[in-house]
């Protein structure tokens, strides 16, 4: 039996497993477990066919880099021009989006780079639509944005199992784990707390990976299908905003109801917009900067005037070393210290090592060796 002819027959083996299991809150874990390994062989039979897709060409730049996802005619290219001011083509028709549109807000001193990719279609993880091409976009941005039409504000669910079986989570925290591969002695496994699979679930996925030796370390909750998902690799976590538009053909009772359900339901920070009639999108531009966790520091020249005009954006947990490095990386070696004034110092001026920790609205002034 050849490779692709035994790959075929997991396939049906899997799919026929994964269609006769009912779900419950039982069964859900070994659904993902399946879906899983499901997609995994699909790739690699994608691989031995030869199959490839043309690509996007993209080019990142500015401070952090948004992806909008929805389905066709959701009102990507509608809300891309509210935030951006960018002339994307708007019809009232599916696909008018064929290629990547890329945009640039610039928000509180920030250059965002937002990217108006073409409209996920179901069944995107199996290469429906350009999909594959489509998701690995994604898996280059900071942030995504889901854009979904109040009128079938159920899309943004499909939307979220579409992305987790192409192996992108969304607002899920990344678990806490490292396994080492050792040349014998079996394999022990340490859990400091959280729930955690059991010995035998870590053991049979251990084996099915080959791996007969190993310290496996676990720190804080996993589950089972996100310890399969860690050996198999290549899973990305994002953080997202979701945006329901076109809330002008509801009333505000009708919003109110629909943003509380996809909040509960998802977990996302969701902002209701109309972006026909530019409703809420300073809230949306607030919502994508929080998200992204940039902060802003002011710089002051030693003897100088602070410049308010032109922040330096970092990312949240930023250092003084890499507010230098960010200026001029070369410089940066001959960094010494940093005079805080701000939210990271206990009073003005105050001193600070390189590997202090800035906040947003600090005002800095950088010492260098002379």
């Amino acid at each position: 039996m050849s490779d692709k002819e035994a790959l075929k027959r997991k396939l049906d083996e899997l799919e026929k497993e994964y269609s006769g299991t009912k779900y419950n809150k039982a069964t859900n874990k070994h659904l993902g477990i399946l879906r899983a390994k499901i997609s995994d062989i699909k790739e690699q039979m994608d691989k031995k066919s030869g199959k490839k897709g043309q690509g996007f060409s993209i080019k990142k730049s500015g401070n952090a880099t948004v992806c909008m996802v929805g389905f066709p005619n959701a009102g990507k290219s509608s809300t891309l021009n509210a935030l951006t001011g960018v002339e994307s083509k708007v019809a009232g028709y599916a696909f008018t989006t064929l290629d990547v549109i890329p945009g640039s807000l610039g928000y509180k001193g920030a250059t965002i780079q937002i990217f108006d990719l073409p409209g996920i279609v179901e069944e995107a993880h199996e290469g429906k639509g350009r999909g594959r091409e489509i998701i690995s976009v994604m898996r280059s941005a900071d942030l995504i944005l889901f854009v979904v039409d109040i009128n079938d504000y159920n899309g943004v669910f499909k939307l979220i199992e579409e992305l987790k079986l192409g192996k992108i989570r969304v607002n899920s925290k990344r678990p806490l784990i490292r396994v080492e591969k050792k040349p014998s002695g079996g394999v022990a496994i340490s859990s400091s707390f959280g729930k955690v699979p059991s010995r035998e679930k870590i053991l049979d996925s251990l084996n099915r990976h080959k791996i007969f030796n190993a310290n496996v370390y676990l720190n804080g909750d996993c589950s089972d299908e996100e310890f399969e998902e860690f050996l198999e690799g290549q899973v990305m976590y994002l953080d997202a905003v979701i945006a329901v538009n076109k809330i002008d053909q509801k009333t505000d009772a009708e919003v109110k109801r629909v943003i509380a359900e996809v909040e509960k339901m998802t977990g996302i920070r969701t902002v209701p917009i109309s972006a026909e009639y530019m409703t809420n999108i300073d809230t949306l531009k607030e919502t994508i900067f929080v998200s992204l966790g940039l902060i802003r520091i002011y710089l002051r020249p030693k003897g100088g005037i602070v410049d308010f005009e032109r922040p330096l954006v970092l990312d949240q947990g930023s250092t003084v070393l890499d507010a230098a490095k960010k200026l001029n990386s070369k410089a940066a070696k001959d960094a010494i210290c940093a005079y805080v004034t701000g939210p990271s110092a206990k009073f003005k001026s105050q001193r600070m090592g390189l590997e202090h920790e800035l906040m947003d609205g600090d005002i800095v002034t950088i010492v260098y060796r002379k």
